[in-house]
């Protein structure tokens, strides 16, 4: 398989054109011809539209939401595998798309994920690998998910019910329309990957192949995107459950020391070199 010539990557995005754009130079950096497909449904349309996309759709503002933008998008897919991603991910020499796509040709699997270094919102700290991947279950009224759980192996690696919002999949075992289009800005992930469990769909996760995310939270974005509740509301009244409950720790304790702490050095070390160089070019310390 050419992974440039097979695979779409499928990119969702709301008023966030910077974090889009810094998506974009990264994909290219590493992938120069693979096709980007943009729905964008943000007040203003990006003009012009970046170099790197290959196919930008932009849609009345706010009119789609994630769920409805994916169907759209999928919808416009002409490969045989589609690669899903959110506009807040940077692509690294880690992110080996030829990697997943090997295995979901070599292998049982329906959909291969990755790890996910996720970043601190504000000043982009590591945080260490975001451990979302996991088992969900209907227990006596309550939707569980644990972190980490898996349901054993499959072809050597671990299988799961659920994993992140970065994935790889044939795009005719997707189906039309795979997200429920009611979700707007929450529930839809859990709400898609139990429709995947229900249909025998397999997921797995790579343990050597990283996507890193920097999560961007603007204030346009925001406030349209944080009241979750309506979303919540309709996917507990969709599964016929009363609450959800997470079982387990998105980062493992270790990470801070091996992962947010060197972060936070690096951070102050950069500021203060900063802080001396504008102190050398005002003539107040000499260099």
């Amino acid at each position: 398989m050419d992974v440039e010539r097979d695979v779409t990557v499928l990119v969702k995005t709301f008023e966030r054109p910077d974090e889009l754009r810094r998506l974009v130079r990264s994909i290219r950096r590493f992938y120069p011809r693979i096709g980007i497909l943009v729905v964008d449904d943000s007040q203003q349309p990006l003009e012009p539209v970046p170099e790197g996309i290959t196919r930008y759709l932009h849609l009345p503002f706010d009119s789609l939401g994630v769920s409805a933008g994916r169907n759209l998008g999928l919808r416009e897919v002409r490969t045989p595998f589609v690669l899903f991603c959110d506009d807040d991910m940077v692509f690294g020499r880690r992110t080996d798309l030829a990697r997943m796509l090997r295995t979901l040709v070599t292998t049982r699997f329906d959909v291969v994920s990755c790890r996910w270094m996720d970043h601190e919102p504000w000043r982009s700290l590591r945080r260490g690998y975001r451990r979302y991947e996991g088992t969900l279950e209907i227990e006596h009224g309550t939707l569980v998910h644990r972190l980490g759980a898996t349901r054993g192996s499959l072809d050597g690696l671990p299988v799961f019910d659920i994993v992140h919002q970065f994935f790889l999949a044939r795009t005719d075992t997707l189906g039309p329309d795979p997200w429920d289009a009611r979700f707007k800005v929450a529930g839809e992930h859990v709400a898609l990957f139990l429709s995947f469990k229900e249909r025998g769909l397999v997921c797995t996760r790579l343990p050597d192949v990283v996507v890193y995310h920097y999560p961007a939270l603007p204030p346009r974005y925001m406030r349209f995107r944080t009241n979750t509740a309506p979303d919540v509301r309709l996917l507990h009244a969709t599964l016929g459950v009363e609450r959800q409950v997470t079982v387990g720790r998105l980062f493992a304790p270790a990470d801070r020391v091996r992962y947010e702490l060197p972060s936070r050095v690096a951070a102050a070390g950069r500021r203060a070199l900063r802080v001396g160089r504008r102190l050398v070019r005002e003539g107040r310390l000499r260099a």
